[in-house]
Order: structure tokens, then C-alpha cells, then sequence
């Protein structure tokens, strides 16, 4: 690795890099992470790598949309590579996307989805054809055919931009892509697909679309990630009822509004009763106390609905920057009171609603005792959860200045620090997952050939004390071990989903406090 120092999102992404693609990936991805647009002869002096490598390690990167390139400002027949920076922290949502079009539609989906993130990008056909070779059942690709069309349709994957009408003129080509053609699917022929399954063919070969190439769209599964936790706000809040009326609210507003603008546009009363009349997945309790769980909604203080004019029985809209403030305050709540304690808790909310508070203000309404009320205020202050502002007040000119101190939380800058601990956290749980699994991969390994074999004479109808003697062969404090192991794992992947939740709740706010 280049003797250089990255920054804690850099880190998580250079760990993500290695951990997908190997080593060699890592390096180069690390040195684009920190130097930003580079030719080509520049990565290999830095890396310490061969140009061949290098050249590999870009096209593995480029394939799957993590790195772009672009004609050099100084020179315009040179190309200039960089790292797009949020693709790369993606990998680490790969599970979330399969998880959620599984929830969402079905299995075929979530393999064909598997098949294209595996792949990086891909034609339609070829993605159809791996997903049914997946699928030995898929004799008729034609199913497999209509899941990709939905996938396209609700925006979940985005066609790849191809070479611009003068690309041959110029050295470093343009890509672009036609903003009515992003989720068109072209006509595919699904006969010669058919045949060549039939023939158990393990590579499709040259075909209709194979100029059309696809991908996996972040940006609309990032909208839908956002969704799921506004969904379990509303859950948490109320109940599980109001959190299914709320996703049902979410797909009407995403239906009429841009999802990257921080208020939505207005839905009315009666929209909103007939979705839930028409849905056929509506639960009886919500069909018959509609009115009353769309009130407690709008009336909560979290504002996860805000009313705005009586036209058509109401109208209702989602400011994403109230939200997402509201959840970014929650969430920061929690971080103070899981490091400082509850005392230091009142003492930062307090110092949030109160905008500014002097010192002695600050302990009298919090009802703390002065000595406890000025250590909790000057850790908080120690780790950038509160802000000093200092007032000078002049007499005279002759007369010494007096000076007001008051504290206050300059909530972005707050947020800011809590996403940088918060990447520092990932990447730690990363590097140590990691760790405990390399360390222990002989005996991880030895586990799982064990279990496979158990398993597999377990269905042959092997008698239950032979199976117990070939279990033996590894020790107790083996097995134990494993256990271990496994448990420590499953809690750091539910640590890493964790912290990215929080990751996602704060970027939603500084984005869209950003817009306001």
C-alpha cells in the first residue's frame, strides 16, 4: 500500500475494494481514492504495480461502474481516471438490494439482480441466460424475461451509456446516454435463448441486444433504502398499520414528484383513500380507521406527513428536510447517550431547542449540579457536540470588555463529526471481521467440508452413531471456537448494517438540509 493516509470513508471503500476484487484492485482504487483524476502512467510509479496489472485492475473497476474516465483538461487526448466514490461504498449494500427486490417481487428478480451485480454489466439476454442456467427449472426463459422488464420498468436497473455519434474522432471517447432510452428495454429474441439452455450451452455468444448493456441504478435503490426507513419510523412511531399506510403514501409520491427534491408535491385526501381502496394487499384495520391513522400521522410531531391546504378533503406533502432533521437529531441523541451518559444527553438537548445558553442557564434548567454540568458541558464541547459562540460587550473605552460565552449545537457540523465516527466504526468492523476469518480460515474450512459430508450421508440414510463418530473428528474446542467465531461474525455484519443505516440518515439530512 502507498505511504499515504486516507480518510475514514477512503479506508471503507479501500477495505470494500480488497475484500470484492483482491489486492491489486485495492491499491489502485486506493491511490485514485487519493489523488482523484490520474492518467494511466501516473498509477503504476505510485502503486509500484505493472502497467499490465494496472490496466486489469481499471477494466475489473470500469466494468463494474466504480471508475470512470474523462479527457484531461490539459490535454485532450489524454484520459484521466477517478473513482466514483459512492459506487464503491455500495458493494457494501449489495445484500440490502437483494434482500429488498426478493421482499419486493420475488426470487427470479433477486437472481437476475445477483447475476448483473456479479457480472457488473451486461446485456439483457445475457443476464436472462445466466439467471435461468441459475435456475435449472427455467426451461422457459420467457418468465425470466417479464422479471427483467419489471426491474427496468420501476427504474431498478439503468442502461449503460454507449459511444457518442463522433466518438471515433477523438482519442478519449464520450459516452452518453438518451435520458427516453435509460430504462427501455429492446426487443429481445427469446427463442435462440430457449434453444441453447436446451442444449445445457454454458455461453450465450453473440446476440440481438448485445450492444445495449445494463446495470445496477444506486441512485433508485438508495431512494428505496431511504423509504424503508421512513416506513420504520412510521412503525416504530405508531404501529405496523401506519407504517403500511406510509409505504403506500411513499409510491404515490414517487409516482408525481422527484425524489431528489426536498419537499414532495401535495397528495390530496382522496388520492390517497382510493390507493388504499384499490390496493390489494390493504389490511382490513386500515381500510376501516383510514382517516384516523392518516390524522395521528400528520399530527405527529416526527412530521413524517405535513398538511398544507384543506383542498380535496387535505393535502399532504413530505418535507425531506424536516424529516431527515428529525431523524438526524434522534439518532444523534442516541450516540450522546450510549458515550456520555443521560445527564449529557438533557444537556445537548436542551442546548439544540434553546438554540444558545450561557453555562450557569444551561445547569439550572437541566437541574444538574454545577460540577456535573460542567464536565458533561466541556466533554460534549471536547468532542464537537457543542459549539461555543463568544459575545463582547464594550462599556466604554476605557472601561475592560466583558465577554458572554454561550454554548450551542451547530447541528450540521454535529452530524458531520457523527458520520466521520461512523466510518471510522464500519471500517473497524470490517478489519476485524476480517481478520477473525482469515486467522481462522483452515479451521472455518475443515468446519464446513465436515458439515457438507454430514449432510450429504445424512440424506443417504447413514445410521445416526456413524455420523456422531465422523463428527467427533473435530475436537470440542474446535466446535466451540467456530461458534465463536460465527457469532462474533454475525454481530459485526449486523454492526456494519447498523452503522450504515445511520450513514444513510445522516447524508439524507446534510443533503437536503443542504438544498433548503
Amino acid at each position: 500500500m502507498p505511504p499515504f493516509t486516507l480518510g475514514h470513508f477512503s479506508q471503507v471503500c479501500c477495505q470494500l475494494l480488497n475484500h470484492y476484487f483482491g489486492e491489486i484492485v485495492g491499491q489502485v482504487g486506493a491511490y485514485l481514492l487519493r489523488r482523484g483524476h490520474r492518467p494511466l502512467f501516473d498509477i503504476p510509479c505510485a502503486t509500484g504495480l505493472s502497467i499490465a496489472e494496472v490496466k486489469k485492475a481499471l477494466a475489473v473497476m470500469i466494468q463494474h461502474n466504480l471508475v470512470k474516465f474523462e479527457a484531461s483538461e490539459r490535454n485532450n487526448n489524454i484520459a484521466e481516471y477517478s473513482i466514483i466514490h459512492h459506487n464503491v461504498y455500495c458493494l457494501l449494500r449489495y445484500p440490502k438490494y437483494l434482500y429488498m427486490i426478493k421482499r419486493i417481487y420475488g426470487t427470479s428478480e433477486e437472481i437476475l439482480l445477483e447475476i448483473l451485480l456479479n457480472l457488473g454489466q451486461a446485456s439483457a439476454s445475457n443476464v436472462i441466460f445466466q439467471s435461468a442456467n441459475r435456475l435449472k427449472e427455467a426451461n422457459d426463459p420467457s418468465a425470466l424475461h417479464q422479471s427483467f422488464l419489471k426491474l427496468a420498468q420501476d427504474n431498478f436497473i439503468i442502461r449503460c451509456p454507449k459511444l457518442a455519434d463522433n466518438a471515433n474522432m477523438q482519442k478519449v471517447p464520450t459516452l452518453v446516454v438518451e435520458e427516453k432510452e435509460k430504462f427501455t428495454v429492446p426487443h429481445l429474441e427469446i427463442g435462440p435463448i430457449a434453444k441453447l439452455l436446451k442444449e445445457n450451452a454454458t455461453q450465450l455468444g453473440e446476440h440481438s441486444d448485445s450492444e445495449v448493456i445494463w446495470r445496477v441504478n444506486h441512485e433508485r435503490f438508495d431512494v428505496e433504502l431511504r423509504n424503508v426507513i421512513l416506513v420504520n419510523a412510521a412503525a416504530r412511531r405508531v404501529d405496523s398499520t401506519a407504517g403500511e399506510l406510509y409505504h403506500l403514501i411513499l409510491k404515490l409520491w414517487r409516482e408525481c414528484s422527484n425524489p431528489d427534491s426536498p419537499t414532495t408535491n401535495a397528495l390530496s385526501f382522496n388520492v390517497i383513500k382510493d390507493a388504499v381502496r384499490k390496493n390489494e394487499g390493504s389490511s382490513p384495520v386500515l381500510l376501516e380507521h383510514f382517516e384516523q391513522y392518516l390524522r395521528v400521522l400528520y399530527e405527529d410531531t416526527s412530521s413524517l406527513i405535513t398538511k398544507v391546504g384543506d383542498a380535496g378533503g387535505g393535502q399532504f406533502i413530505l418535507n425531506y428536510s424536516i424529516v431527515f432533521e428529525n431523524l438526524a437529531c434522534a439518532t444523534l441523541d442516541s450516540i450522546v447517550l450510549e458515550r456520555f451518559g443521560s445527564k449529557a444527553l438533557r444537556l445537548f438537548r436542551l442546548t439544540r431547542i434553546q438554540k444558545f445558553m450561557e453555562q450557569d442557564q444551561m445547569q439550572n434548567i437541566a437541574m444538574i449540579p454545577a460540577k456535573e454540568a460542567k464536565m458533561f458541558t466541556y466533554k460534549l464541547l471536547e468532542h464537537n457536540f457543542l459549539q461555543i459562540k463568544e459575545l463582547k460587550k464594550g462599556t466604554s473605552n476605557f472601561a475592560p470588555v466583558k465577554s458572554f460565552i454561550l454554548f450551542h449545537v451547530d447541528l450540521p457540523q454535529v452530524a458531520r463529526t457523527a458520520l466521520e465516527a461512523s466510518y471510522k466504526g464500519l471500517f473497524n468492523a470490517m478489519v476485524r471481521q476480517m481478520h477473525d476469518l482469515t486467522d481462522n480460515k483452515r479451521l472455518l474450512d475443515k468446519h464446513a467440508r465436515l458439515e457438507t459430508l454430514l449432510e450429504s450421508l445424512r440424506g443417504e440414510g447413514l445410521p445416526e452413531d456413524e455420523l456422531a463418530y465422523l463428527s467427533d473428528s473435530m475436537t470440542a474446542a474446535e466446535k466451540s471456537l467456530v461458534a465463536r467465531i460465527h457469532s462474533m461474525n454475525d454481530h459485526l455484519t449486523l454492526g456494519q448494517t447498523q452503522a450504515d443505516d445511520t450513514i444513510l440518515i445522516l447524508e439524507s439530512y446534510l443533503k437536503f438540509s443542504s438544498m433548503t
